[in-house]
């Protein structure tokens, strides 16, 4: 499985091949876009300034498709030369499984097309990795020396790629003491509804959400606790200053819907009873198209634990539609 990273991919691909791709594959925008970048813009710094000749510009609500339109044909050459298992893209974050000289193959295409694409491959980001190793893998010459080669697992667009517990466990737990420092920062603003609102729209649970979603609730246990007591400290600023009268009760009230009287915040803990089994069930059919020549139930008994957990904290829910 190789994980692809380039180097400042937005602000270096290259506008001549972004301007052809958009005229060829998007012609009823190409006169906006040519206006937008067909020529050098100025970037002031102090009272100086710089040409910015190449990248999309951040917070340009086009800029993802005008990548991906740079982006589109290394793909499709990758698809026609290597025969990969599995291989898709996120913007600029490429994941590759396949035959370990397959992969290597893939690899060494990027390498070489993508520079004429402004897509510069930053080979310490960019990582190989492969639960079981044999000898073809590790031969020499391979894989460029200056590749990461984790021997536990990856973290793919923030979500584990493991069967290692404690490297899931350890990258939950890192999530959350991040998290945690942000909340921290809150009560600088002084204005507890603003802290509030931040706290329930994406200061909260949602900095763990997409982890909770994808690794075993049995593994992240730890990080759901202390993400929790952080996540109940920056409450109690924001309710009572860090003040007396906010004790258990008032910390599950603050967890119901507002209009229940509550404030909406939603607790790793109860996210955690849900997110795994509602990612599995909701994706079942795309997953079981990506894995169909894999046979077998790969996953089922992370789901079946995941399964046994929600009816525990949950008994009256039905889930024989599951």
């Amino acid at each position: 499985m190789l994980t692809v990273d380039f180097s400042n991919a937005f602000n270096l691909v290259d506008r001549t091949t972004l301007l052809y791709e958009v005229r060829k594959r998007c012609p009823s925008i190409s006169t906006w876009v040519d206006f937008l970048y067909g020529q050098p813009a100025r970037l002031y710094v102090g009272d100086e300034y710089i040409w910015s000749t190449t990248g999309v510009q951040q917070g340009d609500p086009l800029g993802p498709l005008l990548f991906a339109l740079v982006l589109h044909p290394l793909v499709h050459r990758l698809r026609d030369r290597c025969k990969l298992l599995f291989h898709a893209w996120y913007l600029d974050d490429g994941t590759l499984i396949g035959d370990a000289t397959q992969v290597a193959n893939a690899l060494d295409i990027i390498r070489a097309e993508g520079p004429s694409l402004g897509l510069q491959l930053n080979i310490k980001k960019t990582e190989v990795f492969w639960p079981t190793c044999n000898g073809v893998k590790v031969q020499e010459g391979l894989f460029p020396r200056g590749i990461g080669r984790p021997v536990r697992g990856v973290k793919l667009l923030g979500g584990a790629v493991s069967r290692d517990a404690e490297f899931i466990s350890s990258m939950a737990l890192k999530r959350a003491n991040c998290a945690i420092e942000l909340m921290r920062c809150l009560k600088r603003l002084r204005d507890p509804q603003s802290e509030l609102l931040l706290l329930r729209s994406c200061m909260g649970v949602a900095k763990l959400l997409f982890g909770l979603r994808t690794c075993q609730p049995s593994l992240v246990g730890g990080a759901v606790f202390v993400f929790d007591e952080g996540l109940r400290g920056a409450l109690e600023d924001i309710v009572v200053c860090g003040g007396a009268f906010f004790g258990d009760l008032q910390w599950r009230l603050a967890s119901l819907p507002t209009r229940f009287g509550g404030l909406g915040i939603c607790t790793a803990e109860d996210a955690s009873s849900y997110a795994f089994v509602a990612s599995r069930a909701q994706s079942w059919g795309l997953q079981d198209h990506i894995l169909r020549e894999c046979g077998g139930d790969v996953l089922d008994s992370d789901y079946r634990s995941a399964l046994d957990l929600l009816y525990s904290s949950l008994p009256d829910l039905d889930i024989g539609g599951f």
